[in-house]
């Protein structure tokens, strides 16, 4: 029974992970989807109209604004040059199978080599996804 029960839990912490990985590469896939409509709908729009427009767009694709790091909004970027309309933007995702560290200082940053416990554990599983959506026209 406690062979079971072990097997149960590395089966069960390993889909509960794998879905948090792929929730983030699929928020990836829905931005894509805007950019890419984006760069098809709105060529003959400014920087500043799309920018307005962004916010509608990821409603409309299911994006919650809490599903967008605050690193996404300030990395976006909106270019034109002539006929050719790009817009991308970089940002990262940290996926912590144990919960976050506790151990933290008063910026809210962590020195690895500091850390006791648990902590060690879970910096240690912490999983960095580093995203870079991109659009252009053809």
């Amino acid at each position: 029974m406690l062979k079971v029960a072990f097997w149960l839990t590395v089966i069960g912490f390993s889909v509960w992970t794998g879905a948090q990985v792929f929730h983030a590469h699929y928020i990836n896939w829905k931005i894509e989807d805007v950019f890419h409509g984006v760069v098809k709908n709105m060529r003959d729009a400014s920087g500043v109209e799309i920018r307005e427009q962004l916010p509608k767009l990821y409603k409309i694709n299911y994006l919650a604004p809490s599903d967008l790091p605050e690193e996404f909004r300030d990395n976006l970027l909106i270019r034109r040059e002539g006929e050719l309309l790009e817009i991308s933007s970089v940002y990262s995702v940290v996926i912590w199978p144990f919960g976050p560290v506790q151990q933290l200082d008063e910026s809210g940053e962590y020195d690895p080599d500091q850390l006791e416990g648990m902590d060690i554990v879970r910096d240690k599983s912490r999983i960095d996804i580093k995203f870079e959506p991109y659009a252009f026209s053809e």
